[in-house]
């Protein structure tokens, strides 16, 4: 395990990042904004690399998403070993969903467009994949094409899926879960309190996570055996197979479903009941958790992980947060919808 002199460079990015991120009042001021070309011009001395000068939205998500990435490779240099899976962690989950889109896609016969978060930086396998039009005609391809790359298991259980399901039939429910695989296997190697501090970080997001795949599977009648290639081996948040299998099995409705789970997933909270509310609420009150948490171990003991991830944690949330706001200037919503919608302080 790593000691104070392993995390040395490594606090001084992670407080840098916390340190230059915009004030609640800024992303307001972008929020009450009239067009987009104002609501940039709040971001001229931000992280983001070129946004001020942006002229479409495309180019506003190619920075932003591009320093995103950059400020993960950036932390990722200097991190300690035992952090570093953690830390990548930040930037995979965004490539590997993107890569899962794309295969949804593929085997759908529609359209792979290019607006993915992970389009937009050249290090990132979904980059690789989208500039080969060959790799773009088959969900296996792909697969082949990444083999030896750390994304590989989780793509073969994307594939056995699409093998599993009928036709037709979305994998869309599944994302969630394969991507919280990764996030899990990027944690399991830690022990003790550097671990438990990481799950207490990331589990109101995991958790949110695992509620959208259940109650969507649940919803498209997916059965459980398939469920279970997508769980694959998640050890993470005191949340066993077992006991969502059980569940899983009993309940027939998501409504059933998503109360019977409140019991294991402790960190998420939700509201309604459709599908639609119950995801979106979830997800909403797991980005407000999060913020609270990221922030309560930046003030805490900085030799561990956590402390790193919660920087990129909340750049995350920021870079969301940005992103929301400006497409949402884009598509002339009123600034009431677009403050509803933000994840900031009290």
């Amino acid at each position: 395990m790593a000691g104070p002199w392993g995390y040395a460079q490594a606090i001084v990015v992670a407080r840098a990042i916390k340190s230059r991120l915009l004030k609640g009042e800024e992303i307001r001021e972008m929020a009450l904004s009239k067009d987009l070309s104002e609501a940039l011009l709040v971001l001229r001395e931000s992280l983001y690399r070129g946004v001020g000068e942006a002229r479409s939205l495309t180019h506003v998500f190619s920075s932003v998403w591009g320093s995103y990435f950059r400020i993960v490779r950036h932390m990722a240099k200097v991190a300690p070993g035992e952090a570093l899976d953690a830390v990548l962690a930040m930037e995979r989950e965004e490539d590997l969903r993107d890569l899962l889109i794309i295969i949804q896609r593929i085997a759908s016969n529609r359209p792979v467009e290019e607006m993915l978060p992970s389009s937009f930086y050249d290090g990132t396998l979904t980059y690789q994949v989208l500039r080969d039009p060959e790799l773009l005609t088959s969900p296996h391809k792909v697969a082949e094409a990444l083999h030896t790359t750390w994304a590989a298991p989780y793509l073969e259980s994307s594939l056995s899926i699409l093998r599993e399901v009928k036709e037709g039939l979305p994998i869309v429910w599944a994302i969630p879960l394969i991507t919280t695989r990764l996030c899990s296997n990027a944690i399991e190697n830690l022990r003790g309190a550097k671990k438990s501090g990481l799950e207490r970080l990331l589990c109101p997001h995991l958790e949110a996570k695992i509620l959208s795949s259940l109650v969507m599977a649940k919803e498209l009648g997916v059965q459980t055996r398939i469920l279970e290639i997508a769980w694959g081996n998640i050890r993470v948040c005191k949340v066993s197979l077992k006991s969502v299998r059980e569940i899983y099995e009993r309940e027939a409705e998501i409504v059933g479903l998503a109360e019977e789970l409140k019991g294991i997933l402790r960190n998420v909270k939700f509201e309604g009941k459709t599908l639609k509310d119950i995801t979106t609420t979830s997800q909403r009150n797991s980005r407000l958790i999060m913020r609270a948490r990221a922030l309560e171990a930046m003030s805490g003991y900085p030799y561990n992980p956590a402390f790193l991830v919660a920087s990129l944690v909340l750049l995350k949330l920021e870079v969301n947060n940005v992103l929301l706001t400006l497409s949402s200037k884009e598509f002339k919503l009123k600034p009431d919808e677009i403050l509803e919608e933000l994840t900031l302080e009290a």
